[in-house]
């Protein structure tokens, strides 16, 4: 966890350049879009599967939230989500606290432990907790049309999106790091003891 607290300052910085492991790596900030959360039950997921979709323990405030993106290039290589943050205010996180849900506890965890969703089609999103009783994307009647407007703004290797399911309720979606994986979310605390951000990490620092 004090690993993630000091590189996310760093990895949400624009035009941040951070020597990490011999490599040399650029960040830059991008708008994903406005997450609606109408019953303030938060869900970090992979919108095209079916696991992984109880919402966090955790809620927030109910309201319409910027999703902003940390990308990530080395040189060489194409451009990757490192990061993916919801800001509910905007101001600092003073403790990060490992995003859970129903039944998680942090005792149960061995050192180098996390709780997470998997990604298995490259892809994570946030979304409220009942947007999926109004579309179960893994069930979506026209997956395809879904997947090419996802990748609409696509470039090597990154992509996102905010999809409208109704005029309450909609998902940011964005390509997850590079590719499938295991990610683990955190909750920004500030000095007031308020939530201000929640982050997805993608493990491009480990």
């Amino acid at each position: 966890m004090s690993d993630f607290a000091d590189i996310y300052p760093l990895v949400f910085t624009q035009g941040r350049v951070l020597e990490r492991n011999g490599r040399t790596l650029t960040f830059t900030l991008a708008p994903a879009g406005r997450v609606s959360l109408p019953s303030g039950r938060i869900v970090a997921c992979d919108p095209l599967t079916t696991s992984d979709l109880e919402p966090f323990v955790q809620a927030v405030i109910p309201g319409r939230y910027i999703v902003d993106l940390a990308l990530m290039r080395e040189k060489g290589k194409g451009e990757l989500v490192a990061m993916a943050r919801v800001r509910f205010t905007s101001k600092q996180p003073a403790v990060w606290v490992m995003a859970l849900r129903k039944g998680e506890k942090m005792s149960s965890l061995g050192p180098g432990g996390y709780f997470g969703y998997t990604s298995e089609s490259g892809t994570g999103a946030f979304m409220d907790a009942t947007a999926f009783e109004t579309a179960d994307f893994a069930h979506h009647d026209d997956i395809d049309a879904l997947l090419v407007e996802l990748t609409g703004n696509y470039q090597p290797y990154r992509y996102w999106m905010e999809y409208p399911l109704d005029r309450r309720m909609n998902v940011v979606m964005f390509s997850s790091g590079d590719g499938e994986g295991r990610y683990a979310s955190y909750f920004g605390i500030d000095d007031g003891g308020d939530v201000c951000a929640l982050v997805t990490d993608f493990n491009l620092l480990k």
